[in-house]
């Protein structure tokens, strides 16, 4: 766990059906809009429950401007986060068979861009369009597809739950598509190993870039002068706020907030910075919107929220 997380976890200790009527100030309560997809959207935040294998997953409404939670449970190979165009899909509820992950696809459609029809008119049994592009699924259950009408061997097929399943990665990229797979957040951007801890749990992202017609507006140059700036800018306001509280301000709020790189990683749609000191908080940077997005510092455990590190809570 990284070395500034609180050690008070959420617990959910009532039943789920008293749980609107106990919500915390900020939260939202029983008739609010269902948590909807939302292109570059990438606020969500990870937390354990008392139940070592369940956890809550937070999401901010933007119809509601308040955070929803939805539950996942850590089956067998941690949970998944599904992000596309820059936006975590709300209860992707995505399965992993036979070394292949599914996903609903009444959930992913729209983020996607895809349409489809189920048993159409010549009695195929799904078909997919996007553009001049046409995936067809002629059974159910079946590996053969005809892509554009050319018949083709998949080796995926569909499945049935309580939604019909699709082959996530199959899906997206024949659709133009491009997938990456992070297998344990953390790791890969936070430099952290939990993996000896007993109640650790992987966190996995799929991370998915669907073209749309527009182009990255910025670069990792620009981010990291973008960054730089506010890191410098959010140490000023730090330390006036100290200042006019009359509080005495410790050696450790003179950090060198200029102190950014690049790492040369990315998430998708955005380019990964570190503040040295701090380098178990990454920084993200939208290469389409310019906007800022930091690993969350707090009860989560893992976690995107928008905006800059929150350092001042770290050094209170």
């Amino acid at each position: 766990m990284k070395k500034f997380d609180c050690s008070i976890g959420k617990k959910l200790a009532v039943p789920l059906l008293c749980f609107a009527f106990l919500l915390p100030a900020g939260e939202c309560a029983l008739g609010a809009e269902p948590l909807k997809w939302t292109e570059n959207k990438a606020d969500v935040r990870i937390y354990q429950t008392e139940l070592s294998d369940f956890y809550e997953i937070s999401f901010l409404n933007l119809d509601s401007n308040c955070e929803e939670s939805t539950y996942e449970r850590d089956v067998k190979n941690g949970i998944r986060l599904l992000m596309i165009n820059g936006g975590f899909v709300p209860e992707p509820e995505t399965v992993l068979q036979d070394g292949v992950v599914y996903a609903p696809l009444e959930k992913i459609a729209e983020p996607l861009g895809i349409t489809y029809d189920l048993t159409d008119e010549s009695g195929n049994y799904l078909t997919l369009k996007k553009g001049d592009t046409t995936l067809v699924f002629p059974r159910y259950n079946e590996s053969t597809v005809l892509l554009n009408g050319h018949e083709m061997a998949a080796s995926y097929y569909l499945c049935d739950y309580d939604y019909l399943y699709v082959p996530l990665r199959f899906v997206a990229e024949t659709f133009g598509g491009k997938v990456q797979y992070v297998d344990d957040y953390e790791k890969t951007y936070c430099h952290e190993d939990n993996s000896e801890s007993p109640n650790w749990v992987k966190v996995s992202v799929i991370a998915i870039e669907m073209p749309n017609g527009t182009k990255p507006q910025y670069v990792s140059k620009d981010g990291l002068e973008k960054i730089t700036d506010v890191s410098v800018q959010y140490q000023k306001d730090l330390i006036a706020a100290k200042e006019e509280t009359n509080q005495e301000i410790e050696q450790k709020f003179y950090y060198d907030a200029s102190a950014v790189t690049y790492t040369g990683k990315k998430l998708a749609r955005f380019y990964v910075y570190e503040l040295k000191g701090f380098e178990n908080f990454p920084i993200y940077f939208n290469e389409y919107t310019g906007e800022i997005y930091s690993e969350s510092a707090g009860l989560a455990f893992a976690g995107l929220h928008k905006g800059f590190i929150n350092i001042g809570f770290m050094l209170s």
